[in-house]
């Protein structure tokens, strides 16, 4: 990181600095940029990916602020214990919204979730399923894609097989109630990591 710091500005960043590009390259391996892109796109940005627009994004952060599903919420890592110290290693908390989603997570999502075997995955037919749910599935109080990764969760608990996404249908009347009753009254505190360092 230190190294990126001094190409892109020519001089050794301060701790502080470093600390703050550390977390700009995390939140970008956290929103599924690889190492290599991560560090391709701090560089191509002098840094400041703050207004970075993710455009193949199928969702969107500057409209849409919170949403409730763990898969699109990036949270601090637990902190764990140091066998040579004896002492519980304490992790500074927070919660953000990813930047990026991808139509390529959801799918991987729905794939992994629902176990839909290799030989039934067709990419090109499942993408225009998964654009008419999101187009169809237009709520004030839930995202489309977060209502339909919540979805893929229920029919994943009742290990009911599909193998068209078009499928999900059947399911989101229970999706919507159960969140409605459950998810949706309950707002996420959002707290930046930059934030955690001015604690």
């Amino acid at each position: 990181m230190k190294k990126i710091y001094e190409l892109c500005y020519g001089v050794e960043p301060t701790e502080k600095e470093l600390m703050l590009l550390e977390i700009k390259y995390d939140r970008l391996l956290d929103n599924g940029y690889s190492d290599e892109n991560a560090k391709r796109i701090l560089l191509d940005n002098k840094l400041n990916i703050d207004n970075l627009e993710y455009k193949d994004s199928i969702i969107n952060t500057q409209s849409d602020t919170i949403y409730y599903h763990n898969e699109l919420q990036i949270h601090s890592r637990s902190g764990g214990f140091d066998p040579i110290t004896m002492k519980p290693i304490k992790k500074p908390y927070y919660l953000e919204m990813k930047h990026r989603y991808t139509m390529n997570d959801l799918l991987s999502y729905y794939y992994d979730k629902i176990f839909i075997p290799v030989r039934f995955r067709d990419k090109k037919r499942d993408t225009g399923a998964m654009n008419h749910l999101i187009s169809y599935y237009k709520f004030d109080e839930i995202h489309s894609v977060d209502f339909i990764l919540f979805i893929i969760d229920y029919v994943s608990s009742l290990e009911y097989n599909i193998t068209n996404p078009l499928e999900l249908k059947n399911w989101a009347q229970q999706t919507f109630q159960y969140i409605e009753n459950n998810i949706i009254c309950y707002k996420p505190i959002i707290k930046n990591r930059e934030d955690v360092l001015n604690d």
